[in-house]
C-alpha cells in the first residue's frame, strides 16, 4: 500500500520535498493508515508532519477517547501532536450540522497549519469516500462540478494521498501491521444520508450490478475531473471577453454572444457568475441557472426574474443583465428650480450644475460638459429633474415633436437608467436630455441673442 500511495502522491503532485504538512488525524482507520503511511514517505521527502487532531465532542467520553488514541500514538511516533475542541456557540446561521462541523473542523486545521508555517493540509479520504460522495451528488441533482468528487489536490492546499486506496487495502495494511484504531459509532447511524449510501446503496449496487461499483464510480469522477478543467478553461475565457462586463452589483453580458456559446458552457458560466455574485455563496440550483436561459430565448425586453441573495435577471435590449440590491429599490423623482446665474448640487446623481450667461462669441462646442441654448426661447420657470410621464421635445432639426418615452425606447434606454438621466425643462416641454439630445426650439441661431450656458461640473 506504500507504494501505492507514493505513486498517487506523483501523480497529482500532492507533495513536493522539505514541506511541513498538517496531518488531519481523528483516529479512525484511514486517518490512521494516513499518519503510518505519510511517516514513512516522509522521510524520503524531506517532509514535516504534524499531528492534528479535532475534537467535536459529540459522542461524549467516545470522543474524548478517541483524542487520547491520537495523541498517544503520535506521542509513540515522536510526532507533534496539537488537539482542538469545537466551539459550539459559533454562529451556525442556515448552514446544516454537517457543514458546521465541517467548517469548524477546516477551520481548526488552517489554523494549525499557519502556526506551524506548513503549506499542506493531509486528510484520509479513500476511493470509498469518492464513490460514496460521486452517488450523494448524483443523488442530489449535480453536473460535473460535483461529480468529479474529491479532489486529489484542492486550493494548493488541501492533499488525499489515499484517495486511489480501497478500504478494504486500508484495513489489510492495518492488520498487518498490527496497528488498532478507532470506530465512530455515529457511522452507522442511517439517518445520515452519506451513511445509508455507505452501508445500503453501495452494498446494492456491488452485489446485484457490479462488485467493482466502487472503483468504477472513482474512475468516472477521474474523467469527469478532466473534462471540467477543460469547460472552466472555456468559462474563464468567456468571462474576459468585452461582451461581459462585470461591476460590484451589475453583470451586463450580451445576449447574442451568451447564445453562441455552447449549452454547457454558458450554463457554466451562468453559475459561476451567479455564485460568486451571491453574498450568500449558496441557495443557486438548476431551476434559477434555467430561467436564466429562458430569458435568452425570450425576445421581450423588460422580462425579469428574481433569484437568491436578492439578485435580480432582466432582459434589456441587446443585454442579459444581473443586478442586486438596486433593482428593487424604489425610483426616486427629483427637481430644482434653476436661478441664473447659479448652481444647483443634485444629491440624487452626486454632480453639481452650473447655469450662467455667456457671450456668443466665446461658445465653446467642443467641451462635452457645456450645453448652450437660446434664452430667449425659454419658457420660463426652468428646471431641473429626471422624466415624468407625457414628458416629450422637439428632436434637433427636425419638426414635430418626440415623446421622451418613445426616444428612451428607440435609443435603448434601460427603465431604471431612464429614471436617472437629468432633463432640463421649461414651461412647455424638455429642452435637453442629458449626454443625448437638445430641442430645436433653443437650439442656437445666427438670430440668438442671448446665450444660457448649462455646465456639469
Amino acid at each position: 500500500m506504500i507504494e501505492k500511495v507514493k505513486q498517487t502522491i506523483i501523480k497529482y503532485g500532492l507533495l513536493k520535498n522539505n514541506e511541513r504538512v498538517v496531518v488531519g488525524f481523528s483516529g479512525g482507520p484511514d486517518s490512521t493508515a494516513l499518519v503510518l503511511t505519510l511517516a514513512q514517505i516522509a522521510p524520503s521527502i524531506g517532509a514535516q508532519l504534524i499531528i492534528a487532531h479535532f475534537n467535536h465532542g459529540l459522542r461524549g467520553q467516545e470522543s474524548n477517547e478517541d483524542e487520547r488514541f491520537a495523541r498517544k500514538l503520535a506521542k509513540k511516533m515522536n510526532l507533534t501532536f496539537i488537539s482542538g475542541k469545537m466551539n459550539t456557540e459559533d454562529d451556525r446561521k442556515s448552514l446544516s450540522p454537517e457543514d458546521f462541523y465541517r467548517r469548524q473542523r477546516y477551520r481548526f486545521f488552517n489554523e494549525v497549519a499557519k502556526n506551524n508555517r506548513a503549506v499542506k493540509i493531509a486528510l484520509g479520504h479513500n476511493l470509498q469516500d469518492q464513490a460514496e460522495t460521486v452517488l450523494l451528488h448524483l443523488l442530489r441533482g449535480s453536473g460535473l462540478e460535483g461529480l468529479k468528487g474529491i479532489l486529489p489536490l484542492r486550493d494548493g492546499k488541501y492533499i488525499r494521498p489515499l484517495i486511489e486506496t480501497t478500504r478494504q487495502e486500508i484495513i489489510s495494511f492495518l492488520d498487518k501491521e498490527k496497528i488498532t484504531y478507532r470506530r465512530d459509532s455515529s457511522n452507522a447511524d442511517k439517518n445520515h444520508l452519506r451513511n445509508k449510501i455507505r452501508l445500503e446503496l453501495l452494498p446494492y449496487l456491488k452485489k446485484e450490478f457490479n462488485p467493482q461499483i466502487d472503483v468504477t464510480i472513482a474512475q468516472m469522477a477521474e474523467i469527469i475531473r478532466d473534462e471540467n478543467v477543460f469547460i472552466n478553461e472555456c468559462v474563464d475565457k468567456a468571462l474576459k471577453s468585452p461582451y461581459i462586463q462585470s461591476g460590484k452589483n451589475k453583470i451586463v453580458m450580451n445576449m447574442e454572444y451568451l447564445g453562441s456559446l455552447p449549452v454547457a458552457i454558458h450554463r457554466r458560466l451562468l453559475k459561476e457568475l451567479l455564485e460568486d455574485f451571491n453574498t450568500q455563496k449558496n441557495g443557486v440550483t438548476f431551476l434559477h441557472i434555467n430561467l436564466i436561459s429562458n430569458l435568452l430565448r425570450n425576445p421581450e425586453s423588460g422580462k425579469k426574474i428574481s433569484l437568491p441573495g436578492g439578485i435580480q435577471a432582466r432582459h434589456e435590449y441587446e443585454s442579459l443583465i444581473l443586478e442586486r440590491g438596486a433593482p428593487g429599490e424604489k425610483s426616486v423623482k427629483y427637481e430644482y428650480r434653476v436661478e441664473i446665474p447659479g448652481s444647483i448640487y443634485l444629491k440624487e446623481r452626486d454632480m453639481t450644475v452650473s447655469m450662467h450667461l455667456r457671450k456668443k462669441d466665446k461658445i465653446d462646442f467642443h467641451n462635452k460638459n457645456k450645453n448652450y441654448f437660446d434664452l430667449n426661447k425659454i419658457r420660463f420657470p426652468l428646471v431641473l429633474r429626471n422624466r415624468r410621464e407625457g414628458d416629450w421635445f422637439q428632436p434637433l432639426g427636425m419638426v414635430g415633436r418626440q415623446k421622451l418615452k418613445s426616444f428612451f425606447i428607440d435609443h435603448k434606454i434601460s427603465r431604471q437608467k431612464r429614471d436617472e438621466i437629468m432633463l432640463l425643462a421649461d414651461e412647455q416641454s424638455i429642452l435637453w436630455i442629458e449626454n443625448m439630445h437638445l430641442n430645436d426650439r433653443v437650439k442656437i441661431t445666427p438670430e440668438t441673442k442671448k446665450v444660457l450656458e448649462l455646465e456639469i461640473i
